[in-house]
């Protein structure tokens, strides 16, 4: 009987184990995340496209509003430009779906003689309705990109501040230079 107890404890105790070794590796690949999203010292370069504009940061382009939020995270003013930029496109996004899915339910339409020329324009509509919510989006982008820049340079002129061992009138000691 106490054999029988031992060996039910020995499992339950696996168990956590196992649980607590999840939670490691869960926190550990969590921990991963979160020190490849913090931005580096390079500026956001802005690419002009036929419509609208291309960011990038590094060899990466920059295609959504929540990359562009781990980017300039460290800059409050750029930062509070690109949230802006995050329901206008959503918005962009769910106009273009619903006037994507209008339009090609029609011209799928086409192939059994049914077309209702009002629903292909609503679609077209609101297509066009989500191509002024995606312009709206692109130019807080923009903007936010443009004072992440500015604000890095000026930060990259100031002097660095350095703390080393070095020789004090007593002896030897840190040595804070800024």
């Amino acid at each position: 009987m106490l054999f029988l107890q031992a060996k039910y404890l020995i499992v339950i105790n696996t168990n956590l184990m196992k649980k607590f070794v999840l939670l490691l590796v869960s926190l550990f690949l969590l921990g991963i995340g979160f020190a490849y999203s913090q931005s580096s010292n390079e500026p956001i370069v802005i690419d002009d496209a036929i419509i609208g504009h291309h960011f990038y940061h590094g060899d990466e382009e920059i295609k959504t509003v929540s990359k562009m939020k781990a980017i300039v995270a460290n800059d409050q003013l750029a930062l509070q430009e690109v949230k802006k930029a995050a329901v206008p496109e959503v918005f962009s996004y769910i106009f273009a779906f619903a006037g994507g899915f209008a339009m090609g339910w029609e011209i799928g339409g086409l192939l059994w003689g049914k077309f209702d020329p009002y629903i292909f324009a609503g679609g077209v509509g609101l297509a066009a309705v989500a191509f002024g919510f995606s312009a709206v989006a692109n130019n807080q982008l923009l903007k936010g990109a443009r004072i992440y820049n500015s604000n890095l340079d000026n930060s990259s002129n100031s002097n660095n501040v350095s703390l080393e061992l070095g020789f004090v009138p007593g002896g030897v000691g840190l040595t804070l230079t800024f």
